[in-house]
């Protein structure tokens, strides 16, 4: 009865807000269809039964709105794609949660050419659960990268970029700033017609507000285009060395990987596979190293009605004297339901479910959501 009283109101919001966006405003159009502003909207509500990821749990109903101007230039030498967005959220027990996070990402992007490439800028507010630290907490987030491609003859190409990241916290001293740099470069051979091989070195230099700093070194080779059998995507391997700087820890090395496949057994029909492992750090200043995996399918039913079944599953390990020897194991699956109402009205519907064990007692939890959502594009 704790959900479904929420869940009912949340229909009514939904069913007010829609009516509300049907009208408003419509797709601009400039400079021949080369310069086009978007305006983006949604409402959602719903109900998360543990908003702080621990064993103490406390769920609550939301109610959120967002609202958001795109702009898109596709004209001459350099596109670009810049946007703004603000996502108010309220809370109906734990209103000191409640918040008003703005979004802010610009891209330009080099398509044609020799050299090809992009730039993306962004700030983002960002209010979460904590799964490292099991709590909620608030933040900006800073990035800033530049990747290029540069065909060196015929068969080989280089690829390039460079990056910055920084989070943080607001109005909690008890977690720690982080500062990124990284570089990276990949050196690409068109192996067939729709495969490449590839091999590349990527570093990366975090720092924390906590005076702490770690230098991380990734050696790794890979294929891009078609995988294996029917699969298409991306998949690199290799081993990375992590090192802590004028810390009492000891480097550590490990196997590393990234990639992710898809594959349509039918038109209506989409797998894809994701494969990560890799070492990063945490809120409260600790090195983490996380093997994760999921794979999910869509299917649409029409081109209106589509679903959306997924499942996921990660181990991570805490490293460091201030690890612990902590290691948690974390399994999740998500229902996702999308209907187009009309061509400017979306709504979707989903369900997540997630459960996390842990050697440390307070980050054991178990976590359900549900969310309702009309989204519109004009």
């Amino acid at each position: 009865m704790g959900l479904l009283r929420p869940l009912r109101a949340g229909i009514a919001v939904l069913l007010s807000f829609g009516i509300a966006l049907l009208p408003v405003h419509a797709l601009v159009s400039l400079n021949d269809g080369r310069d086009k502003i978007f305006i983006n909207t949604s409402v959602s509500t719903g109900y998360d039964s543990n908003l702080f990821a621990n064993s103490s749990g406390g769920g609550d109903y939301s109610y959120s709105l967002n609202l958001g101007l795109e702009y898109i230039r596709h004209a001459g030498l350099i596109g670009m794609d810049a946007s703004v967005a603000i996502d108010a959220n309220r809370y109906g027990k734990y209103t000191n949660e409640n918040f008003q996070n703005p979004t802010f990402r610009t891209e330009f992007t080099k398509q044609s050419g020799r050299t090809t490439g992009s730039l993306v800028l962004s700030a983002v507010r960002q209010s979460r659960a904590d799964t490292a630290a099991n709590i909620r907490d608030v933040s900006w987030n800073y990035n800033a990268g530049l990747n290029l491609k540069y065909p060196v003859i015929e068969r080989y190409s280089l690829s390039g970029n460079v990056a910055f990241s920084q989070t943080d916290y607001v109005d909690n001293p008890a977690l720690v700033n982080l500062s990124s740099y990284s570089a990276g470069l990949d050196l690409f051979y068109v192996y067939t017609t729709d495969r490449d091989l590839l091999a590349g070195y990527h570093f990366q230099e975090n720092e924390t507000s906590a005076n702490s700093k770690t230098y991380d070194h990734s050696f790794t080779a890979g294929i891009s285009g078609r995988i294996f059998w029917l699969f298409h995507g991306a998949l690199r391997a290799g081993y990375s060395i992590h090192d802590p700087v004028g810390s009492s820890d000891q480097s550590y090395g490990s196997w590393t990987a990234n990639g992710s496949a898809g594959w349509n057994p039918t038109k209506r029909l989409t797998v894809t596979g994701q494969l990560s492992k890799a070492v990063g750090t945490t809120s409260t200043d600790v090195s983490v190293d996380t093997l994760a995996t999921s794979v999910d399918a869509q299917y649409a039913v029409n081109s209106k009605t589509a679903f959306d079944l997924g499942t996921g599953l990660s181990q991570s390990r805490f490293l460091g004297r201030l690890g612990g020897g902590r290691h948690d194991v974390n399994w999740n699956w998500n229902f996702t339901f999308n209907r187009t109402l009309t061509n400017r009205l979306k709504f979707s519907f989903s369900y997540t479910f997630a459960e996390n064990w842990s050697t440390v007692s307070f980050s054991d939890f178990v976590q359900q959501s549900v969310t309702m959502s009309l989204a519109s594009r004009f």
